[in-house]
């Protein structure tokens, strides 16, 4: 997996989602989502730096978000579509990112297993 291609789509969205939010902020005059926003868009840049907490966190703050919109859909509200389709494609990259690490390590514990039963042997 290429380094530089790593939670580009999470980033970019997370970043949409910020500026959606600053729009309804402003629009709305409303500072609850003018909080949301900036959490949007810290968490974009703590995604693009791939910090593990930061990647956590944005995980189940979009999750919470996918439910929501999720729920906001059903009851009729259509342009909440949009904002559960970024919400999905964010958790589909970060869970895909998580996943490529996992294995990555898991390969490096395996590879360092077999290297001390070497040392071991001799």
């Amino acid at each position: 997996m290429d380094d530089m291609k790593r939670l580009s789509l999470a980033t970019l969205l997370l970043f949409i989602n910020g500026v959606m939010l600053l729009y309804y902020a402003y629009a709305w005059d409303s500072l609850i989502y003018l909080f949301f926003a900036f959490l949007s868009l810290i968490l974009a840049y703590g995604v693009r730096r791939e910090n593990r907490t930061a990647i956590k966190v944005a995980l189940v703050y979009i999750g919470i978000n996918f439910f929501l919109a999720l729920l906001f859909l059903i009851a009729g509200n259509l342009f909440s579509a949009v904002d559960a389709a970024i919400s999905f494609f964010i958790i589909h990259d970060i869970l895909g990112y998580i996943q490529a690490v996992y294995r990555e390590e898991n390969e490096g514990i395996q590879e360092g297993e077999s290297g001390t039963d070497t040392i071991n042997r001799v």
